[in-house]
């Protein structure tokens, strides 16, 4: 029933903004905003509540804890909190183009800013709702998959790999640090 509410409403913005918005702008806001909400519905609806708030503030845990235990459960979290945020890179620039225009500066700003506001949003409200861990590592590794996103869409809008490999590159550490981990 929420599924259904949420597309009502997306598909209500649409028809609302038919004329403001260019026919890419509709479909990744759409395809954003629905995003988010599978998002929220993985962190909050597909999980069960504790009895207490739980919290490590501890940076970069998920990684001693692999070199120790070489524990895969762990490697795919961290490697899913990375892949989660792929979208939000590529959809927000194309989403919201008109207003951000060809300045390359506002729009990798704006991708961060939302990539961040996102990510916080999801560990302050497990934390609060006691439906997950509230965790600095699953904010460094959204804003890695947001960056690498940012650097697909980069590449997809027609830049050369060499223009933005650097995009590319945080993702290629996680995944080295996890195979030397591992070792």
């Amino acid at each position: 029933m929420i599924t259904f509410l949420v597309m009502l409403i997306l598909i209500s913005l649409l028809i609302i903004n038919r004329e403001k918005w260019t026919t890419r702008e509709k479909w990744s806001r759409t395809a954003f905003w629905f995003y988010l909400y599978l998002i929220f519905v993985y962190a909050f609806l597909g999980r069960t509540g504790k009895n207490g708030y739980d919290i490590n503030v501890m940076p970069f845990w998920s990684y001693q804890h692999i070199v120790l235990t070489h524990e895969l459960r762990i490697v795919f979290e961290v490697l899913l909190n990375c892949l989660m945020f792929i979208p939000v890179g590529i959809l927000v620039p194309w989403a919201y183009e008109n207003i951000l225009h060809e300045d390359e500066t506002k729009k990798r700003n704006t991708v961060l800013q939302f990539g961040l506001i996102v990510s916080l949003t999801v560990e302050f409200l497990q934390f609060f709702t006691k439906t997950g861990l509230l965790e600095w590592d699953d904010i460094f590794h959204n804003m890695i998959g947001m960056l690498l996103g940012y650097g697909i869409y980069l590449f997809l809008k027609g830049k050369h790999f060499g223009e933005v490999h650097q995009y590319f590159l945080p993702m290629f550490g996680v995944v080295l640090v996890m195979v030397v981990a591992m070792l």
